[in-house]
Protein backbone atom coordinates (compact mmCIF):
# COMPACT_ATOMS: atom_id res chain seq x y z
CA UNK A 1 0.00 0.00 0.00
CA UNK A 2 2.85 2.14 0.95
CA UNK A 3 4.65 1.69 -1.94
CA UNK A 4 1.74 2.61 -4.38
CA UNK A 5 1.29 6.12 -2.27
CA UNK A 6 5.53 6.66 -2.48
CA UNK A 7 5.21 5.41 -6.57
CA UNK A 8 2.42 8.21 -6.82
CA UNK A 9 4.11 10.84 -5.51
CA UNK A 10 7.28 10.39 -7.33
CA UNK A 11 5.08 10.73 -10.36
CA UNK A 12 4.01 14.03 -8.98
CA UNK A 13 7.74 15.54 -8.43
CA UNK A 14 8.82 13.14 -12.21
CA UNK A 15 6.22 15.24 -14.06
CA UNK A 16 7.04 18.76 -12.41
CA UNK A 17 10.20 18.08 -13.19
CA UNK A 18 9.77 16.86 -16.82
CA UNK A 19 7.82 19.95 -16.92
CA UNK A 20 10.84 22.26 -16.58
CA UNK A 21 12.82 20.36 -19.12
CA UNK A 22 13.31 20.99 -23.06
CA UNK A 23 14.52 18.13 -24.72
CA UNK A 24 14.45 17.11 -28.54
CA UNK A 25 14.19 13.29 -29.47
CA UNK A 26 16.38 12.64 -32.40
CA UNK A 27 16.44 8.44 -33.51
CA UNK A 28 19.54 7.18 -33.42
CA UNK A 29 21.11 3.60 -34.25
CA UNK A 30 23.78 1.68 -32.96
CA UNK A 31 25.81 2.41 -35.79
CA UNK A 32 25.81 6.20 -35.74
CA UNK A 33 25.84 6.66 -31.73
CA UNK A 34 28.79 7.76 -29.94
CA UNK A 35 27.89 7.78 -26.27
CA UNK A 36 25.46 5.66 -25.09
CA UNK A 37 23.92 5.38 -21.63
CA UNK A 38 23.26 1.89 -20.07
CA UNK A 39 20.63 1.45 -16.88
CA UNK A 40 19.89 -1.44 -15.39
CA UNK A 41 18.92 -3.29 -12.14
CA UNK A 42 21.77 -5.24 -10.46
CA UNK A 43 20.01 -8.21 -8.92
CA UNK A 44 22.80 -10.75 -9.86
CA UNK A 45 26.19 -11.28 -10.78
CA UNK A 46 25.58 -13.37 -14.04
CA UNK A 47 23.23 -10.12 -14.96
CA UNK A 48 26.10 -7.85 -14.48
CA UNK A 49 28.77 -10.06 -16.47
CA UNK A 50 26.02 -9.95 -19.33
CA UNK A 51 25.66 -6.12 -19.17
CA UNK A 52 29.59 -6.13 -18.68
CA UNK A 53 30.15 -7.81 -21.75
CA UNK A 54 27.45 -6.02 -23.82
CA UNK A 55 29.00 -2.44 -22.40
CA UNK A 56 32.69 -3.88 -23.48
CA UNK A 57 31.36 -5.24 -26.97
CA UNK A 58 30.15 -1.43 -27.62
CA UNK A 59 33.24 0.18 -26.41
CA UNK A 60 35.17 -2.34 -28.91
CA UNK A 61 33.69 -0.33 -31.51
CA UNK A 62 34.61 2.79 -30.06
CA UNK A 63 31.86 3.98 -28.59
CA UNK A 64 31.85 6.01 -24.74
CA UNK A 65 29.63 3.87 -22.58
CA UNK A 66 28.61 5.06 -19.22
CA UNK A 67 26.70 2.70 -17.60
CA UNK A 68 24.41 3.06 -13.88
CA UNK A 69 23.68 0.29 -12.40
CA UNK A 70 20.70 0.37 -9.37
CA UNK A 71 21.41 -2.21 -6.97
CA UNK A 72 19.35 -3.63 -3.92
CA UNK A 73 21.85 -5.06 -2.05
CA UNK A 74 24.64 -2.63 -0.89
CA UNK A 75 27.32 -5.57 -0.60
CA UNK A 76 27.20 -5.96 -4.35
CA UNK A 77 28.26 -2.58 -5.01
CA UNK A 78 31.38 -2.76 -3.47
CA UNK A 79 32.55 -5.98 -4.97
CA UNK A 80 32.09 -4.31 -8.80
CA UNK A 81 33.69 -0.54 -7.95
CA UNK A 82 37.15 -1.43 -9.87
CA UNK A 83 35.29 -0.83 -13.35
CA UNK A 84 35.90 2.56 -15.13
CA UNK A 85 32.71 2.91 -17.00
CA UNK A 86 30.41 1.36 -14.32
CA UNK A 87 28.42 3.44 -11.36
CA UNK A 88 26.01 2.43 -9.03
CA UNK A 89 23.42 3.52 -6.43
CA UNK A 90 21.19 2.01 -3.89
CA UNK A 91 18.35 2.52 -1.91
CA UNK A 92 20.05 4.30 0.26
CA UNK A 93 19.80 7.06 -2.17
CA UNK A 94 16.26 7.34 -2.66
CA UNK A 95 13.98 9.86 -1.35
CA UNK A 96 10.79 8.15 0.52
CA UNK A 97 9.27 8.57 -2.57
CA UNK A 98 12.09 7.24 -5.15
CA UNK A 99 13.87 9.73 -6.51
CA UNK A 100 17.43 9.52 -7.01
CA UNK A 101 19.41 11.99 -4.99
CA UNK A 102 23.16 10.83 -5.60
CA UNK A 103 25.65 13.01 -7.88
CA UNK A 104 26.32 9.98 -9.80
CA UNK A 105 22.45 9.78 -10.97
CA UNK A 106 22.23 13.49 -11.52
CA UNK A 107 25.38 13.66 -13.59
CA UNK A 108 24.03 10.59 -15.44
CA UNK A 109 20.80 12.35 -16.16
CA UNK A 110 22.56 15.64 -17.60
CA UNK A 111 25.15 13.60 -19.63
CA UNK A 112 24.37 14.37 -23.12
CA UNK A 113 23.32 10.62 -24.86
CA UNK A 114 23.03 9.89 -28.15
CA UNK A 115 20.91 6.68 -26.80
CA UNK A 116 20.35 5.52 -23.49
CA UNK A 117 19.15 2.44 -22.88
CA UNK A 118 17.31 0.75 -19.97
CA UNK A 119 18.47 -3.05 -19.82
CA UNK A 120 16.11 -3.50 -16.78
CA UNK A 121 13.51 -6.30 -17.27
CA UNK A 122 10.96 -5.56 -14.29
CA UNK A 123 9.12 -2.04 -13.71
CA UNK A 124 11.45 -0.04 -11.66
CA UNK A 125 9.94 3.37 -11.09
CA UNK A 126 13.88 4.92 -9.58
CA UNK A 127 15.34 3.69 -13.37
CA UNK A 128 12.08 5.16 -15.66
CA UNK A 129 12.76 8.72 -13.38
CA UNK A 130 16.42 8.96 -14.85
CA UNK A 131 15.14 7.93 -18.13
CA UNK A 132 12.19 10.38 -18.26
CA UNK A 133 14.67 13.21 -17.58
CA UNK A 134 17.53 12.40 -18.96
CA UNK A 135 19.23 14.75 -22.14
CA UNK A 136 19.84 11.45 -24.32
CA UNK A 137 18.26 12.10 -27.89
CA UNK A 138 17.12 8.34 -28.06
CA UNK A 139 15.64 6.51 -25.43
CA UNK A 140 15.22 2.89 -25.29
CA UNK A 141 13.43 0.86 -22.75
CA UNK A 142 10.99 -1.92 -22.02
CA UNK A 143 7.10 -1.71 -23.76
CA UNK A 144 4.51 -0.97 -21.65
CA UNK A 145 1.66 1.27 -22.10
CA UNK A 146 2.48 3.33 -19.24
CA UNK A 147 6.12 3.72 -20.33
CA UNK A 148 5.77 6.03 -23.20
CA UNK A 149 5.93 9.29 -21.52
CA UNK A 150 9.81 7.75 -20.41
CA UNK A 151 11.18 5.76 -24.04
CA UNK A 152 11.14 7.01 -27.56
CA UNK A 153 11.34 3.32 -28.44
CA UNK A 154 9.86 0.47 -26.81
CA UNK A 155 10.92 -3.52 -27.41
CA UNK A 156 8.17 -6.27 -26.28
CA UNK A 157 9.61 -8.33 -23.84
CA UNK A 158 8.34 -11.66 -23.50
CA UNK A 159 8.05 -13.29 -19.59
CA UNK A 160 10.20 -15.65 -20.36
CA UNK A 161 13.28 -13.23 -21.57
CA UNK A 162 16.76 -13.29 -20.31
CA UNK A 163 19.01 -10.03 -20.31
CA UNK A 164 21.11 -12.15 -22.76
CA UNK A 165 17.62 -12.04 -25.18
CA UNK A 166 17.17 -8.61 -24.13
CA UNK A 167 20.37 -7.43 -25.09
CA UNK A 168 20.21 -8.99 -28.48
CA UNK A 169 16.63 -7.62 -29.13
CA UNK A 170 18.03 -4.50 -28.48
CA UNK A 171 21.14 -4.60 -30.52
CA UNK A 172 19.02 -5.68 -33.46
CA UNK A 173 16.23 -3.20 -33.70
CA UNK A 174 19.06 -0.46 -33.12
CA UNK A 175 21.15 -1.96 -35.54
CA UNK A 176 18.30 -2.17 -38.55
CA UNK A 177 16.34 1.80 -37.20
CA UNK A 178 17.09 4.32 -39.70
CA UNK A 179 18.47 7.67 -38.09
CA UNK A 180 16.14 9.98 -39.85
CA UNK A 181 13.18 8.19 -38.50
CA UNK A 182 10.72 10.65 -36.52
CA UNK A 183 9.49 9.61 -33.19
CA UNK A 184 5.87 8.53 -33.72
CA UNK A 185 3.51 9.71 -30.73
Amino acid sequence: MFGKLRIKIGKYYYKKEQSRTERHCQMTNLKDAKRIGILYTLDNVPDYDRISKFVSQLQVEHKEVKALGFVKNKLLIERFLPKLSFDFFSNRDLTWFYKPMHTRVKDFIEKEFDLLIDLSLHDNFTLKYISGLSKALCRVGKFSETNAEYYDLMIDLKPSMTTDDYIGHVQHYLTVIKTNAKRIS
